[in-house]
């Protein structure tokens, strides 16, 4: 098999989940024996003896998989990660209507000829046929998800309540991600600090550095809480697995998530995830009975702290690992691709 050569605009962990799935699914793929490369350069698109994957859309990597189609015959997948759903369209009208005169110039062409564009979920494709016109794509459902957490799971919890001794024995409600309008972190934490009991205390994980207006606010709101809201700052290695472990519940209010890797995450080392309904994931947990859903709404946000100060997601461990074993381990996304590698009409017929 070609190599493959995974193109993205950028390295940098800080800009969200696209990198982070990039980063898994090409430790995955070289698990499977396939020679798999990350690249943010342009250049190295241009090796004919490669198979391209672009990821997003907007940026140069869909651009310049075509370019390559044309000038050398090198076929490309698009994983679109989310771009197309029709939230953005509603929450930037101004944005979308930019974004539209782009579509009908080049990114609408750019799926068009993509031997796949490659969604992670059911929900995420079915909600991208509803934002651009017109609109033709070869879909298909390639997942996405996580490998299997590392050990040494005492380990990973001591180093967390070492650099946290202030969490040690409280019920722990965890957020871990950017601290942006769309992940609903102003609700959750007006319906958090509502109704707050004692010994439960919000753990919000994410960077903290150069805080927008959204965040200062935010900030402003907890000011003097610190024994109901406890701000980490980004968390890796140890300390993030630690703090999943020793999490009650993983909750992501969203407005908008493609996929939520950090869902995936929870539930492999067995904790419940509390999500609205604008995370893709929603369907699978709720079929495997890993969580609980509700709307993204102030209603829905308060619903679900009701039930997770109810808990009813005891119990739930087994069936959270079951959903990610079956769902959302990364290595069905890489055999899937590896599938779609070999076939050269590129799952024509697999469509949703």
């Amino acid at each position: 098999m070609t190599r493959v050569v995974h193109l993205t605009h950028s390295k940098d962990l800080r800009t969200g989940g696209v990198i982070e799935a990039v980063i898994r699914l090409d430790e995955s793929l070289r698990e499977h024996g396939v020679e798999s490369i990350i690249t943010d350069d342009p250049k190295e698109a241009h090796d004919t003896d490669s198979h391209l994957v672009a990821h997003g859309l907007w940026q140069w990597p869909g651009a310049v998989a075509r370019q390559c189609l044309a000038k050398y015959g090198t076929p490309y997948l698009l994983f679109p990660h989310g771009m197309l759903d029709p939230w953005f369209k509603r929450t930037f009208p101004f944005k979308h209507f930019k974004k539209q005169l782009y579509w009908w110039w080049r990114q609408g062409r750019i799926l068009k000829d993509a031997q796949a564009v490659c969604f992670t979920t059911e929900e995420e494709s079915r909600l991208a046929r509803k934002t651009f016109r017109p609109y033709e794509a070869n879909e298909v459902v390639t997942g996405l998800g996580v490998g299997d957490p590392p050990g040494k799971e005492e380990k990973q919890r001591q180093e967390f309540f070492t650099r946290f001794p202030e969490l040690r024995d409280r019920k722990l409600l965890l957020y871990l991600g950017r601290m942006h309008p769309k992940k609903g972190l102003d609700l959750l934490l007006s319906s958090f600090l509502d109704a707050c009991l004692e010994g439960e205390t919000l753990v919000l994980a994410g960077p903290l550095e150069n805080p927008d207006r959204y965040l200062n606010q935010l900030l402003t709101q907890t000011k003097g809480l610190e024994n109901k809201v406890v701000w980490t700052g980004m968390l890796y290695g140890n300390l993030k697995w630690g703090a999943l472990r020793s999490a009650d519940a993983l909750i992501l209010p969203s407005h908008q998530e493609n996929y939520g890797m950090v869902v995936a995450e929870a539930l492999s080392v067995g904790t419940p995830v509390f999500l609205t309904d604008k995370v893709n994931l929603w369907r699978e947990v709720t079929e495997a009975g890993a969580g609980v859903v509700a709307e993204d709404d102030e209603r829905g946000v308060a619903r679900l702290l009701h039930e997770w100060r109810s808990s009813q997601h005891v119990g739930m461990s087994k069936a959270c690992i079951t959903c990610f074993e079956e769902k959302l381990h990364i290595r069905n996304c890489a055999k899937r691709l590896i599938e779609l590698l070999k076939d050269p009409k590129g799952g024509e017929g697999d469509k949703t």
